[in-house]
């Protein structure tokens, strides 16, 4: 019979010893398992990992101590062998095989028994229970926590032997004193008193500590990471905060941002925990976008924001450690992460990609212009794998003999620990048995900054985007990037001529939404309503910074000031609207000419600069010269490029400098991973049905070539449409492929496979298989000689005279074969793009300038009257140092120390040279000063008329903010 127990003291379980107690007979508790005593091997299953993990630990559950003859032992199943009467011997499950011939029938006959167990922890626990009759306990919340504690208590000394073998030391636990208290705490357990238990608990844990204390006698540290996700609902942070060990939480700041929308409690709980030292929260970014393809804007928005979502929600708290969970490395992240306040970061990915991985715990992570960041270089042991926990404590013994500061970080989700991590951190709560649990902030405090210095260069990184995009079935894997870069560029043109438009004193302020509203839409994936955004400021701004420059004159000429909100020269194509059809060469104005789509027109621009042409033709002005740029047979021809169309492909077959006799590169479209019915790979064809040239000068010639791609036994797989236009005086073929007509069969092939083995790709080819290739890695050109030199700018091939750059226009995903050939992916998985720019230019030092071109439009603005005052050309802000680049102009309403609004620029410099350059601006500047992302002053900075002079290092990342008013 049961009956209750008075109250507050639970329920008594099992018949009850009403008229006294009779000493209860001792049992024996050996656990066979597999890998005794040896290390087990890395590829260990899930299943036998944690079958083991139940069976050393579960018969330290303390009913069945306080039954125990001695302490529980461990043995190897074929080491199998009886000691005697009155012995539980439980067998992890699976080993039934190994177990010595006979051991089952040896057992009953001596009065012993064995027992099979499993993964079921508390299954094992009960069926020994019914076996040896232990019952007659206090149950309550409390004392089944402690239940819980003693079996940590016995997976952490079979880590502890384990650890001292990993060592190769002597055994130094003191096995009396440890029975002692072990089975004294579990009598304790089984009569209630939980006190006692609880204090001969923490003795026994003590003499675990005091062994390990011998072998190791300096701190080691765990460093527990949990993972946090922004669509994770409210209330996850509850379980990793419950048990007040040091935890970190790995997360970017949008899902900081949705906890606290959904669970404010957990939210302040977060912030109690990081006051009290035993909780924080690591980072970086607002999102996880993928980083080392976005545009550099995109980049330090997306580390702006996170800040300000991190200390609105932190308390004011700046993250400080720089941490990502999906993969986002790449070189200049040290520079950039420096740049924002980041002190420490972990070098490290936790879903894919690659990196180089280094044997130490800590290296100090270079960028290429010198900045460094403490990181922490350990992959962690995955705490939500069952196979781990018997792996444990040899990775312990590993970094104890390998590392200057032993080091083992841990990484789950909430929730997702493995059972063996919850024995670990239940033991944290009675002391640093085998390691002290820290933050990762706290463990680079505790530990001394590392000298040696590390600086992977961007052939040491691969990013899994592309995979990552096709396994979550996106419908633009490939072109998604491309789109996010026009309309970045296009937000970047409207930012720089809204500064324009201050710094002219005619800004009109526009209704929402504001400038911040949009960037968010941008960066947060919302492209199309970015994009109208967009569509609907420009007008404002331009027609603000146009007035600004040809001022309210109402005598002279109606025509079109068009501005360059490019930091680069540039012979710009622009639609002039309402143009004559007849429009002459007039000042900066190149060449013209009417085609479909209006009046086109080339016209020279200064960087950051302004030009006028007129609306009306000159009848006095000589017309432009014909055969400037021509189209003959095939060939298309411009002053610099000579590009000839293959007859047969309708591809080119050669793009060449003019007066040149080899072509420098050709290209077609080709399909990836074909397989014919012998099982070997098919080579696809590209077949041209029709050739046409579409204008013939003299400011445009274009010509469109149309066809088929054709698989196996010629069949269509593809239509294209490839248009070829050169513009004269621009030194950039420009490429425009169209796709239609996808063969069903094909694309549902693709869809779910490797996008890096099945794809439509352009395909470019180049003679000299000695040429090296340097791909644009932000803007700065590195060589390569990566399998996929993903780059969504420009690749340059170069040989001792030539330099060739193939432009992307976002278009990130290549890869080479062999010396002479390199893919730019169209098509993979579900990619539901069909149009795609791409372009060629030879022989440019900088190839930033050419990708810049390509994707940032200059802005037309109408005018009644023109040209202004200070002539038909002119420059607004102006750089003497084409190497660096110009990434953005901002307006700010009030620089530091409240001297009025100025301009900031963003610069970066990309030839890997140290260089002084000059900002001249249209007005003397007062007052400037170089800061950090965070706008905390690096360096006031000299100012020399007009100009401020900025000193660079090598790649150097500069915020110059100049006082104009």
């Amino acid at each position: 019979m049961s009956e209750q127990a008075d109250e507050g003291q639970g329920e008594i379980v099992g018949p009850a010893d009403v008229e006294g107690r009779v000493e209860e007979e001792r049992w024996s508790f050996v656990t066979l398992i597999a890998h005794h005593g040896v290390e087990p091997p890395a590829n260990l299953s899930d299943d036998l990992a944690e079958s083991t993990w139940a069976a050393v630990s579960g018969v330290w559950h303390p009913a069945l101590l306080s039954l125990a003859a001695k302490l529980p032992a461990v043995s190897g199943v074929e080491d199998a062998a009886l000691g005697g009467g009155r012995e539980m011997i439980v067998l992890a499950g699976g080993q039934s095989e190994r177990l010595p011939s006979g051991i089952r029938v040896q057992a009953e006959d001596a009065g012993s028994k064995l027992i099979d167990g499993g993964r079921d922890r508390a299954e094992i626990v009960a069926r020994i229970r019914e076996h040896v009759k232990a019952g007659n306990e206090i149950r309550s919340e409390e004392m089944d926590a402690l239940a819980l504690d003693f079996q940590a208590l016995g997976t952490l000394s079979w880590w502890i032997k384990d650890l001292t073998l990993g060592m190769g030391h002597a055994d130094c636990v003191d096995h009396a004193g440890l029975e002692r208290e072990a089975i004294a705490g579990a009598k304790a357990w089984k009569e209630g008193d939980a006190n006692t238990a609880r204090n001969r608990l923490r003795a026994a844990f003590e003499v675990l500590t005091a062994a390990r204390e011998r072998i190791y006698p300096v701190d080691a540290y765990i460093i527990d990471l949990c993972l946090l996700d922004a669509a994770m609902p409210g209330g996850v942070l509850a379980e990793p905060l419950s048990a007040r060990t040091a935890v970190t939480i790995i997360a970017p700041a949008e899902a900081i941002e949705a906890q606290a929308e959904r669970d404010a409690e957990g939210m302040a709980r977060l912030r109690e925990a990081i006051t009290e030292g035993w909780a924080d929260v690591v980072g970086g970014a607002y999102r996880e976008v993928e980083e080392p393809l976005l545009p550099l804007k995109s980049i330090l928005w997306q580390f702006r924001h996170g800040g300000e979502v991190y200390r609105s929600h932190l308390d004011q708290r700046n993250v400080e450690t720089l941490v990502r969970r999906r993969f986002g490395l790449y070189p200049m992240l040290p520079q950039i992460g420096k740049r924002f306040g980041f002190r420490f970061a972990a070098h490290l990915g936790f879903d894919a990609g690659k990196f180089p991985v280094r044997p130490e715990a800590k290296r100090l992570w270079e960028s290429p212009d010198h900045t460094n960041l403490e990181s922490l270089t350990r992959p962690p042991i995955a705490a939500d794998r069952a196979a781990q926990g018997a792996l444990f404590a040899w990775r312990v013994a590993k970094t104890m003999k390998d590392d200057h500061v032993a080091t083992l970080p841990l990484i789950h989700w909430p929730g997702g620990g493995a059972d063996w991590y919850k024995d670990l951190r239940r033991a944290a709560a009675y002391g640093a048995v085998i390691a002290r649990w820290v933050t990762l902030n706290d463990y680079f405090h505790l530990t001394d900054r590392p000298y040696e210095i590390f600086s992977p260069e961007a052939d040491d990184y691969v990013t899994p985007y592309l995979a990552q995009a096709i396994a979550l079935k996106d419908l633009q894997p490939i072109t998604r990037l491309a789109s996010h870069a026009k309309v970045r560029a296009r937000f970047d043109s409207l930012s720089t001529m809204r500064a324009i438009a201050h710094a002219l004193g005619t800004a009109e302020e526009a209704d929402e939404p504001s400038f911040d509203d949009i960037e968010k839409s941008l960066e947060t994936g919302r492209l199309e309503e970015a994009g109208r955004s967009i569509t609907s400021k420009e007008p404002i701004w331009s027609k603000a910074a146009g007035k600004g420059v040809v001022g309210t004159a109402v005598d002279g000429r109606p025509g079109f000031l068009v501005i360059n909100p490019l930091g680069v020269p540039r012979r710009a194509a622009v639609l002039l609207a309402e143009a004559a059809p007849d429009l002459r060469p007039e000042g900066p104005l190149r060449a013209a000419q009417f085609t479909e789509e209006g009046v086109w027109g080339v016209v020279d621009l200064p960087a950051f600069g302004y030009a006028w042409v007129p609306r009306d033709t000159n009848l006095e002005a000589p017309a432009a010269p014909m055969g400037v740029v021509s189209a003959r047979d095939r060939i298309l021809k411009n002053e610099s490029i000579v590009a000839e169309i293959d007859p047969a492909s309708g591809g080119l077959r050669g793009v060449k400098a003019v007066g040149e006799d080899t072509a420098r590169v050709a290209q077609q479209l080709a399909i990836s991973g074909l397989v014919g019915a012998n099982g070997k790979p098919v080579v696809t064809k590209m077949k041209a049905a029709s050739y046409e040239v579409e204008y013939g000068g003299p400011a445009l010639v274009q010509a469109v070539s149309k066809g088929s791609i054709l698989g196996v036994d010629d069949r269509p797989l593809a239509k294209f449409r490839q248009r070829v236009r050169l513009w004269t005086g621009r030194p950039v073929l420009e490429l425009e492929v169209s796709l239609e007509d996808l063969d069903p069969e094909w694309m549902g092939s693709i869809a779910d496979a490797d996008p890096w083995s099945n794809y439509l790709a352009c395909r470019w080819a180049w003679p000299d298989p000695a040429s090296m290739l340097r791909r644009t890695c932000l803007l700065s050109p590195e060589l390569t000689d990566a399998e996929r030199p993903e780059t969504p700018d420009a690749i340059d091939i170069s040989t001792r005279r030539q330099r060739t750059a193939l432009l992307f226009g976002g278009l990130s995903h290549h890869k080479r074969f062999g010396t002479r050939m390199l893919d730019t992916l169209l098509v993979a998985g579900r990619e539901t793009g069909r149009t795609f720019q791409l372009g060629v230019t030879l022989d440019q030092e900088h190839p930033f300038h050419a990708s810049s071109d390509m994707l940032g439009p200059a802005i037309v603005v109408p005018t009644e009257a023109g040209p202004p005052r200070t002539g038909p050309t002119g420059w607004l802000f102006q750089l003497d140092h084409r190497g660096i680049a110009v990434t953005g102009v901002e307006m700010v309403e009030a620089t530091e120390e409240g001297r009025g609004w100025g301009l900031v620029f963003h610069m970066l410099e990309t030839s890997g040279r140290s260089a002084r350059c000059r900002v001249r601006i249209f007005r003397n500047p007062t007052w400037a000063r170089q800061t950090d992302l965070h706008n905390e002053v690096i360096v006031d900075l000299p100012i020399d008329g007009d100009a401020v002079l900025v000193d660079f290092t090598p790649h150097e990342l500069a915020r110059v903010e100049i006082n104009l008013g």
